[in-house]
């Protein structure tokens, strides 16, 4: 039996959301017309329906039940390292989740403040029922979006002298729905099996049948399936901890939002729900190692998440290593704690014991226990920048499908693919996101080209120009590519171009007032110093030891009307301290794109130390041994940094050969 949903727009809140408009109704209309449909209500789904009905698709979300719509089936958070900025990224390209985030957190933090901005982790506790609550109630009210609770079996395909199209979706019960396009976000469900001890049986998550009819399907088609597995710690009852022993952690005051449309969250400073710091002990690692017999998840083959592993995993890999375990709230409303770093897939019974071994945990109770899930992905080589498939046009991946891990991850797939699959219907260029602009460039690039043999998980590590791609700018790299293929609102757009004029006069103005650093620093009120060096304003704003109010208020009638917003303020702030950097980072680009037709020495030797190649780059270049810079840069998998190795290595061969 189908549930049918038709929607509008949302009318706003405190929080921006989406434009004004009525509130739509609950209908019976059932079309069997639409020009994309997402399959699956996770937050790859909700992103994918959410972006295709904003840019005038008619568009239809499939998912197994309306109640799980937007379900955080994991922890409950949202950013953190690195994703965060594809948070951000997503909001900047008129994204829902940073929207989402704003109005249901419970305690919000940057995480590595030691560091510099570029690096920062804006992360937030989020109550789970909040979010599914604000997310569904979106979705509901989004013109042009229609939801149906059902399960898909199998694609709908239409063979033509290319090969098959994807033109729609057939339910279990049979009936069919044409499409243009097709989105699949299936998440862990693509034949997904879950384990607790020795016990399996077939689920995507708990209380979830599998999808074992589209698994068939893709194998037909001949796509290259792998397997991976994750999983999930044990639930614990608060109301049975005694946090009297244990590190408390508080929200940041104030509370800083993700999403550019906000300018505060939802909840007050001093209402924020603190999280408390528990640990592994002795006892819990010889429970692990005395069991492991009796835990099938462990013992699979089948590749896990490197970064998040399972208990078992850590005293298998770190004998004797104390390992923090952070005791998270799931929400205001309910008792239900998450121990975020004891993923476990023991029996039950080993479960409760383990727990119980931690401080503050002695007389803990167990609600639920952590289990693990297997599940079918596709190897995302297989899949175009866009993120539609190479073997058959119209159908889009997203999500877990693709071998990453995460929601944020997933939502940035989410965005990209429906957005992707809405320019194919309306004949707009597509939507590429490049590692020079993003995070989320970043992402389907390493996918796309390397591939994954574990669940993906984005760092600020991966991105070889982090510096210029930080949370602060991601509106000024990314929100007017959105409004030009339809995704971003006039609104979101006018204000993203405000700050990015603004910012840009600002740093005119400041960079052209240069001065003594003595006259600076009497202008200041600092100590004097012997440094007669001449510094721009812009430079001096940059310095760590300068407030950054103390320099705007010395330009303020040059500097605009938003210069009296202390959002404005922080923002210059961090442009001033990496315009240095980044100028140089942009130097390199032009010298990458100026540099493609350069020889490459034929005997050269990619073991040079002076070249300072990775293994992974050693052996990629060695098997291409490309003749030219722009021939290596087209080798799937080898870095901007390598090829700018390689591209100085090339101008000092050129300019020896001038001096002959």
């Amino acid at each position: 039996m189908q549930t049918i949903f038709r929607a509008g727009l949302k009318s706003t809140r405190s929080l921006r959301l989406a434009p004004r408009a009525s509130k739509a109704a609950l209908s019976n209309d059932s079309r069997r017309q639409f020009d994309v449909i997402v399959v699956g209500g996770g937050h790859a789904g909700t992103e994918a329906a959410a972006a295709s009905a904003r840019m005038g698709c008619n568009t239809l979300l499939l998912t197994h039940r309306f109640d799980t719509i937007g379900e955080m089936s994991c922890n409950p958070s949202f950013g953190g390292i690195g994703k965060a900025h594809l948070i951000r990224e997503i909001d900047a390209l008129g994204g829902v989740c940073g929207k989402i985030c704003d109005l249901s957190g419970i305690s919000y933090r940057v995480l590595n403040k030691s560091k510099g901005p570029a690096v920062w982790g804006p992360r937030a506790q989020i109550d789970r029922g909040l979010y599914k609550r604000h997310i569904q109630s979106y979705l509901k009210n989004q013109r042009n979006l229609t939801i149906i609770c059902g399960t898909v079996e199998d694609l709908v395909l239409q063979e033509t002298a290319e090969g098959s199209r994807c033109i729609g979706i057939t339910l279990d019960d049979h009936s069919t729905i044409h499409s243009q396009c097709v989105v699949l976000t299936t998440g862990t469900f693509l034949r997904g099996q879950i384990n607790i001890g020795l016990e399996t049986y077939p689920a995507g998550r708990l209380g979830d049948k599998p999808a074992i009819g589209l698994a068939h399907t893709l194998e037909s088609l001949e796509f290259k399936l792998g397997r991976l597995k994750t999983g999930t710690p044990p639930r614990l009852d608060g109301r049975t901890i005694d946090y009297s022993s244990l590190e408390i952690v508080h929200g940041d005051k104030p509370p800083e939002p993700f999403s550019f449309s906000n300018t505060k969250v939802w909840i007050e400073a001093e209402d924020q729900v603190p999280m408390h710091l528990t640990h592994t002990t002795p006892e819990v690692d010889k429970l692990v190692l005395d069991n492991l017999h009796l835990d099938r998840h462990v013992k699979e083959e089948v590749t896990g998440p490197r970064y998040c592993p399972s208990i078992e995993s850590k005293v298998l890999r770190f004998k004797g290593r104390v390992h923090q375990v952070w005791l998270e709230p799931e929400g205001m409303d309910t008792h239900i704690i998450y121990p975020n770093g004891i993923s476990c897939t023991l029996p039950a019974d080993i479960q409760q014991k383990l727990v119980r071994c931690m401080p503050g945990c002695h007389n803990v109770e167990m609600i639920r226990p952590g289990y693990g899930v297997e599940y079918d992905f596709i190897d995302p080589r297989q899949v175009k920048p866009t993120l539609e498939t190479k073997k058959v046009p119209g159908l889009f991946l997203a999500g877990q499908i693709n071998g990453t891990t995460g929601y944020e991850e997933a939502a940035s797939q989410g965005i990209v693919a429906g957005i992707n699959a809405a320019c194919k219907v309306l004949d707009r260029e597509p939507l590429t996101v490049t590692r020079l602009e993003g995070y989320i460039g970043v992402l389907v690039d390493d996918l796309t080209t390397h591939g994954t043999q574990e669940p993906y998980r984005m760092f600020t590590s991966r991105a070889e120009y982090r510096l210029s791609l930080r949370p602060d700018n991601a509106d000024i790299r990314l929100t007017e590519k959105g409004y030009k293929v339809g995704c971003v609102s006039e609104e979101e757009y006018e204000r993203a171009s405000s700050m990015k004029n603004a910012l840009a006069d600002a740093h005119r103005i400041l960079d052209a007032e240069v001065k003594h650093t003595r006259h600076w620093r009497n202008l200041l009120g600092l100590p004097a110093t012997a440094n007669q060096t001449q510094k721009s304003a812009l430079e001096i704003l940059g310095s760590q030891d300068i407030g950054a109010d103390r320099i705007v208020d010395m330009f303020l009638p040059k500097l605009g009307p938003l210069a009296s917003s202390p959002i404005f303020r922080n923002r210059l702030r961090i442009e001033a301290r990496y315009a240095c950097l980044v100028a140089m980072q942009r130097m390199e680009i032009l010298e990458l794109e100026e540099g493609e037709a350069l020889q490459l020495p034929e005997n050269i030797d990619y073991n040079d130390p002076s070249l300072n190649l990775s293994n992974e780059m050693k052996s990629k270049l060695e098997q291409a041994r490309p003749t030219t810079v722009g021939a290596a840069s087209r080798i799937p998998g080898v870095t901007p940094v390598a090829i700018l190795s390689l591209l100085r290595l090339a101008k000092q061969r050129e300019r020896s050969s001038s001096a002959l």
